[in-house]
């Protein structure tokens, strides 16, 4: 999945189940369990952190991701 601007604005427009699924979804993929982690009942400040996100924390992120995916850490 390819995260820009436009695909954290369409997170956002999700449910707060649908975003968590998403979120799981997305750490799956990138070699990260979440199946064991429950749902936070309020999401509001990993909504907020995201609404704010500017295309360098985007980026920043993804190297963040990328650097696990290669190194496992």
């Amino acid at each position: 999945m390819k995260i820009d601007k436009a695909t954290v604005d369409r997170l956002m427009k999700q449910s707060d189940d649908q975003l968590w699924r998403t979120i799981q979804m997305i750490a799956a993929q990138n070699g990260l369990n979440l199946s064991g982690v429950k749902r936070p009942q309020d999401l509001s400040k990993l909504r907020s952190a995201l609404s704010n996100m500017t295309d360098g924390d985007i980026k920043r992120a993804t190297e963040i991701i990328e650097s696990y995916k290669r190194n496992g850490k």
